[in-house]
């Protein structure tokens, strides 16, 4: 699957009035937030793009304290910045268009996502949903 091009996520986030004329993002590091998938093949995945205002408040305001909920065990975050030819080999239902956007994935094949940067608690709710029973 072909992966929607920078271009056209800077006009979505421009027609938002996503960008900021601020700081740097750090991309596709799997970093502190989680290394690999959980041993059900369950994880989170963050789209980034370069340019991004919500990103940035998404990684101080939701990730650090991701790892140590439920769902953080369940479905480890990574973080994967859109543009990075690795994100093509992920099974997504639709191309992610707008960034931040949280796939959730078993086995590299979306099961469910939050499409934008929605607040900790909105995305812990709906995270809960989409999660799969245990």
């Amino acid at each position: 699957m072909r992966m929607i091009s920078y271009v056209k996520v800077a006009c979505a986030c421009l027609t938002l009035g996503l960008f900021s004329s601020g700081g740097a993002v750090a991309h596709g590091d799997g970093g502190l937030f989680g290394i690999g998938a959980a041993p059900t093949g369950v994880e989170l995945i963050a789209f980034e793009a370069p340019g991004c205002a919500y990103c940035p408040i998404f990684r101080r305001d939701v990730a650090p304290s991701y790892a140590g909920t439920p769902a953080g065990k369940a479905a480890p975050l990574r973080f994967v910045d859109l543009n990075d030819p690795a994100a093509e080999s992920l099974k997504l239902a639709s191309p992610v268009t707008l960034v931040p956007t949280l796939v959730l994935v078993r086995d590299g094949v979306e099961i469910g996502r939050i499409a934008g940067y929605v607040g900790r608690e909105n995305m812990h709710h709906i995270l809960a949903t989409m999660l799969p029973a245990e």
